[in-house]
């Protein structure tokens, strides 16, 4: 039940499933085949697919997870990283770990117009604002800078925004998030380490990060 646990909360982290974003700014207009950026409304495209992370990107005991369905990007209540944006499509993997303790969790958004770069400026914002501040669920985190091991492998990965946070209270679960954009493309990886010393977070975030990377081309 602890793993399970863990990998519902890297749902939460990367995607409050609660929240909605009915404040986002409406689109001036949608077409068929793109709408506002939740995960409730943008179709699986498996182009996308083939550029996630896989569990040889990642060290040992890692498996892909069907415990997440539908995500977006809310950092804290009601705060959506993708608001107002339009999206064609969109891919996600989660993948759990055996012994539990850790967890990974990949989105990938094809975006249109300049929403990629935006996409990573509302989710540097909200990195900002939401430490401490509770989500839809109750669950809040102290956000602070990556570590120079997690950064260093997203050098050269502009524009993108990470963050190290550590659960408000606690300080059991803890989290290295990144969101970056490669053209037309945005995505948001998250590594969550519970009772996992930060060295061994920051090792396991490090080869996710520079896998994604690698994955997006």
């Amino acid at each position: 039940m602890r793993l399970r646990r863990l990998a519902l909360i890297a749902v939460v982290l990367a995607s409050t499933a609660a929240c909605t974003d009915d404040d986002a700014p409406a689109a001036s207009s949608t077409s068929a085949s793109s709408s506002s950026t939740t995960a409730a409304t943008v179709a699986d495209d498996p182009t996308l697919s083939a550029l996630l992370l896989t569990a040889d990107d990642l060290p040992g005991g890692f498996d892909s997870s069907g415990d997440i369905d539908d995500t977006i990007t809310a950092f804290c209540a009601g705060q959506d990283a993708a608001a107002g944006l339009q999206a064609s499509g969109r891919a996600i993997v989660a993948f759990q770990r055996t012994p539990p303790g850790a967890s990974v969790i990949e989105l990938v958004f094809r975006f249109e117009n300049d929403g990629a770069g935006q996409f990573v400026a509302q989710a540097d914002d909200l990195l900002a604002g939401c430490s401490d501040v509770p989500d839809a669920t109750g669950l809040a985190f102290t956000y602070e800078p990556v570590s120079a091991e997690v950064a260093a492998s997203l050098a050269g990965e502009e524009p993108s925004t990470s963050r190290y946070g550590t659960s408000f209270g606690s300080g059991n679960l803890t989290i290295n998030v990144a969101v970056v954009q490669r053209g037309d493309l945005g995505a948001l990886v998250a590594v969550l380490g519970l009772d996992l010393p930060r060295a061994e977070l920051d090792a396991l975030t490090t080869a996710a990060f520079a896998g994604a990377v690698e994955q997006l081309g």
